[in-house]
């Protein structure tokens, strides 16, 4: 059994239904200090740098393919969250290759807009137009079926301008280091910032939330 905090910062209960106001404040202060937004950025970044070395049997790895498809994005004069959410597409590839998307998009949805969140849910479909053929998929163009959603043109975009063709040894990219901060900023904005994050039901009751949660970019 795991003991208590050792500096003494911790709500004193064992059942959610006994909390006190002044324990939970306890908790919320400690919880402030493992987990504000910037250390969860760098908790991510950790995340990718873990795709060093894997390949999953390309010319480069997923850590390459994730810089090159940021690199590419800023490159074109992409929006900073976009830049993010291109270096983090990937992440969980190796985790749960067939709906990886949503990993990425799971973690990221509090602080990225609808479109942003929508391609990464349903990237790895609009991936699968390119390779379908090679693949011998059995149902091809699979990705028409959501050509009536107002985010299909930006996931068309970004799919085939930075995702598809970043698998380019000879391709310069960009340091993860110079990514690192846009992460940070991204993770400390607001959480359902978006207007449209009311539009869906879990959104808005997530936000009623928010004060139970690490909010403070502080550590202390």
């Amino acid at each position: 059994m795991s003991p208590p905090p050792a500096d003494g910062i911790y709500g004193n209960f064992t059942d959610l239904k006994m909390c006190t106001k002044e324990e939970y404040a306890k908790t919320v202060k400690k919880f402030n200090m493992v987990a504000s937004p910037t250390m969860n950025a760098h908790r991510v970044v950790d995340l990718f740098k873990g795709l060093q070395g894997m390949n999953i049997s390309n010319v480069i790895d997923q850590y390459d393919h994730g810089l090159q498809t940021a690199t590419r994005a800023l490159k074109d004069g992409c929006d900073e969250e976009t830049v993010v959410v291109a270096l983090l597409h990937d992440i969980g590839e190796v985790l749960s290759p067939v709906n990886h998307g949503e990993i990425a998009a799971g973690i990221l949805r509090p602080y990225i807009s609808p479109a942003n969140y929508w391609t990464l849910m349903h990237h790895e479909v609009f991936q699968a137009y390119y390779y379908q053929e090679a693949a011998e998929l059995n149902e091809r163009n699979a990705r028409d079926a959501f050509m009536d959603s107002q985010h299909f043109e930006t996931c068309l975009r970004i799919c085939e301008k930075y995702d598809s063709a970043a698998f380019d040894p000879e391709y310069e990219n960009l340091p993860l280091e110079h990514f690192i901060p846009m992460v940070e900023r991204v993770f400390n904005k607001q959480p359902y910032w978006h207007p449209e994050a009311d539009y869906c039901a879990l959104n808005k009751a997530k936000k009623t939330l928010l004060s139970a949660y690490p909010t403070d970019s502080t550590e202390s």
